[in-house]
């Protein structure tokens, strides 16, 4: 026999996991500059797109889909971006200053 449940029910609990990972990443960035500000060139790892990727299926799967937009609360998702047009635009900078 079936257990009907509710349709919030797996989205709230996928969201979740996906808002720790943010949490649980941001926390690794606050430790790391901790850390290099005494000196050392150690870091603390996190796992980038993890968070992003949990909200964006959790907000596919509710009853609301632009729940999914969430995903950009994700600080890896803007450090990628700024990755690819930082790098992008200094080749421009690099190919128009070097003939």
């Amino acid at each position: 026999m079936w257990i009907k449940m509710h349709p919030w029910v797996f989205p709230i609990i996928i969201g979740g996991i996906g808002i720790l990972y943010i949490l649980i990443n941001i926390g690794a960035v606050i430790e790391t500059k901790k850390i290099q500000a005494k000196g050392s060139d150690h870091h603390i790892s996190g796992i980038p797109f993890l968070g992003g990727i949990h909200l964006i299926i959790a907000g596919l799967i509710s009853p609301i889909k632009w729940l999914a937009l969430l995903c950009i609360l994700d600080y890896t998702f803007w450090e990628f971006l700024y990755a690819v047009w930082s790098e992008a635009f200094s080749k421009k900078r690099d190919d128009t200053h070097n003939p």
